[in-house]
């Protein structure tokens, strides 16, 4: 199996993280060596970064990768796993996955709104309601012939099938039950148009924020909700910052592995074949495990001094949504709204 080789001697950079060396403006072969020194003197190496934290299931698939890849390779092959943002930002690691600085990553979505958004609708607020509908749509001749060469073409190629992250709702200082309870209020989201648009409809006053500067920025005051399933709020323990967690239920959260297609493209038939067959074990496994531990989070959060709102008007939060959504479509998204919805 090729991949990142690793090297010994004083070369390595020392006591600088991989952000740091993001921000300091290393290369991709900077980044590629000092990945390698994480994997000893000799052997193969493949690094793996996630912006996510521990105790979601986007990690948990990420760390069986790690176990399986090691043992089913007997140890000549090394994976180094990064998680809670060392490499940077979901869209900084994209980047660096394409400049082959990276290898894989397992996370969320942002490289479909950027290299495919007029189909970025299937991790859109209010648009979906389940998580096997998304399922289903992703796995259309459509998105195979348009969206997963896109990605390709960027250099990332999707590693396995979705992996369920859990049902988005709404963490707040008050509580949260229709949208005229979020009028004018500062939320967090990540940097992706649609989810502001979305949600200036039903009309909260959305800031973008990076995942990993989320709980600084409910401390500090930056904004003063956010919104996310409950292995964030968990993982984050966002209960030290916020009172409140409403079950709007918005978007059923999923996420990906990926792999850089030069990397696997570097691989003979039979480690590919070990790859694809680990990958799609390991995904669908997480999926099962977010699934299980869905009920745990919330009682977790709840006897952590969160109040869990339960009587929420989810309904009003679509409806109020609706015209940001129809404008998307007819904008932006491929297809219509009423021909997803059916599919």
């Amino acid at each position: 199996m090729s991949g990142n080789q690793t090297t010994g001697g004083d070369s390595c950079l020392t006591n600088v993280t991989r952000r740091q060396a993001v921000k300091m403006g290393v290369t991709a072969a900077g980044l590629t060596s000092l990945a390698g020194c994480a994997g000893g003197d000799s052997g193969t190496t493949i690094t793996l970064a996630s912006v996510m934290e521990e105790g979601t299931s986007l990690v948990h698939a990420g760390k069986r990768f790690k176990e399986r890849m090691e043992e089913e390779s007997d140890g000549d092959i090394t994976v180094d796993f990064s998680y809670g943002g060392s490499y940077g930002s979901e869209v900084e690691t994209f980047d660096l996955m394409s400049e082959g600085a990276v290898d894989m990553y397992t996370g969320g979505s942002d490289a479909y709104d950027v290299h495919a958004p007029e189909y970025y609708f299937f991790n859109t607020p209010f648009v979906l309601e389940s998580f096997e509908h998304q399922q289903k749509i992703m796995e259309t001749d459509e998105f195979n012939e348009e969206v997963y060469p896109a990605l390709e073409e960027a250099g990332i190629r999707v590693a396995g099938p979705r992996v369920y992250r859990g049902m988005r709702h709404f963490t707040s200082n008050k509580p949260v039950r229709a949208p005229e309870d979020v009028q004018g209020m500062d939320l967090r989201l990540p940097s992706h148009d649609a989810w502001v648009n979305a949600w200036e409809s039903v009309g909260a006053s959305p800031t973008p924020v990076s995942l990993d500067e989320l709980y600084s920025g409910l401390q500090q005051g930056v904004v003063g909700a956010s919104e996310g399933p409950p292995a964030q709020i968990s993982s984050l323990s966002l209960w030290e910052v916020q009172d409140y967690y409403s079950l709007t239920s918005h978007l059923p959260q999923s996420g990906q592995m990926y792999v850089s297609t030069s990397f696997y493209d570097g691989l003979d038939e039979s480690d590919q074949e070990m790859f694809d067959e680990i990958v799609s074990e390991v995904t669908e496994e997480a999926t099962q495990w977010a699934r299980d531990t869905e009920e745990e989070l919330l009682t977790e959060i709840e006897e952590n001094g969160m109040e869990i709102i339960d009587d929420v008007n989810s309904e009003a939060f679509y409806e109020a949504a609706a015209p940001a959504i129809e404008q998307l479509f007819e904008e932006t998204y491929a297809g219509t709204w009423d021909e997803w919805q059916n599919l």
